[in-house]
């Protein structure tokens, strides 16, 4: 079952007043929604995503999730933040370009069962889009699954023409149709990789605050720097720490160091939560499966700074309360 919406949610979606969310639903702007039992209106995804249109949200963010180090929550995070994301009325477009396909697990297919990929999406002039999403049983979001033949597409598309932009090509004409879209990356910096950098605008770089360096941090965002002068393509970078344990005083001096090199740019913390790991034995995020549990509303938290118009999003990123913990 999709969620509901009361007519106060709507407005805080399209960051309007209540009363102008309720005019909306009077003048039949928001669409036909079904009714309960006793004859209540039903507000579901449809007027969600309407009531974002009217009030003007409706930003578009393609993101990257990156990391050449393993295990930091990277693909448990574009896991999470598509069902959040979804949950504040948006569509979203998850890319799995992982070949041990974690992500198409996670939203319950099969990788060696599945007719195309996005290996066949990177691979094969002839397929498009189209032809490899598929849905999830998340409404709103969409999904490009992944498989192990992954491995090889560097060796593949070696001599192909312009091979850095085949996945900005191909997913040109959907940029528009998805208010987010969200690549989860191979540990490396790979040609898939680098095409998925080339397709953002954003990208988002999950750490774990108990076993990396601020060096190996800045050698990526350096790697980040030269895509802009090689390729004059601009990214901005956002630093995410993962499984923070704030009773740990080795990871409150990392979060410290993270913070004074590169200010604006980190995002508020996810903790460490059990939850997390339960989550997916249901084939659900956190956000869904568990939404009262500290990650879950730590994910919601993130998706709605993300989603804010880029203004507001500025204005907040430099505010002195925006690394608070959740109480």
């Amino acid at each position: 079952m999709g969620k509901s919406y009361s007519l106060a949610d709507l407005a805080e979606l399209a960051g309007v007043a209540r009363e102008a969310v309720s005019a909306w639903d009077t003048e039949g702007r928001l669409g036909e929604a079904p009714r309960d039992e006793v004859g209540r209106r039903v507000y579901g995804f449809e007027q969600a995503e309407r009531a974002v249109a009217l009030g003007g949200r409706s930003v578009r963010r393609r993101i990257s999730v990156v990391n050449q180090k393993g295990g930091v929550g990277k693909t448990t995070s574009v896991f999470s933040l598509s069902a959040a994301f979804a949950e504040r009325g948006r569509r979203v477009l998850v890319v799995d370009l992982d070949a041990q396909a974690n992500l198409t697990s996670s939203f319950g297919y099969d990788p060696d069962t599945l007719d195309k990929t996005s290996e066949d999406l990177l691979t094969d002039e002839k397929v498009r889009p189209e032809d490899v999403i598929l849905e999830t049983a998340i409404e709103g979001v969409h999904l490009v699954p992944a498989d192990i033949r992954l491995c090889r597409v560097d060796v593949k598309i070696h001599e192909m023409f312009m091979r850095e932009l085949i996945l900005q090509n191909k997913l040109r004409h959907l940029f528009q149709h998805y208010h987010v879209i969200l690549f989860d990356c191979p540990p490396n910096l790979s040609k898939v990789t680098i095409n998925a950098l080339l397709a953002s605008d954003e990208v988002l770089v999950p750490v774990e605050t108990q076993s990396y360096s601020i060096k190996a941090l800045s050698d990526l965002t350096n790697t980040f720097s030269l895509i802009r002068q090689k390729m004059n393509h601009a990214l901005r970078v956002w630093i995410l720490p993962t499984k923070v344990d704030r009773t740990s005083a080795l990871a409150n001096e990392f979060l410290g160091a993270l913070e004074r090199a590169f200010g604006e740019r980190l995002l508020p913390s996810v903790s460490i939560d059990p939850e997390i790991v339960k989550a997916p034995m249901f084939y659900e995020p956190v956000t869904r499966a568990f939404p009262s549990s500290r990650a879950a509303r730590e994910y919601a938290r993130l998706a709605r700074f993300l989603l804010l118009p880029d203004a507001e999003r500025d204005q907040q990123a430099r505010s002195a309360d925006r690394l608070k913990p959740l109480d």
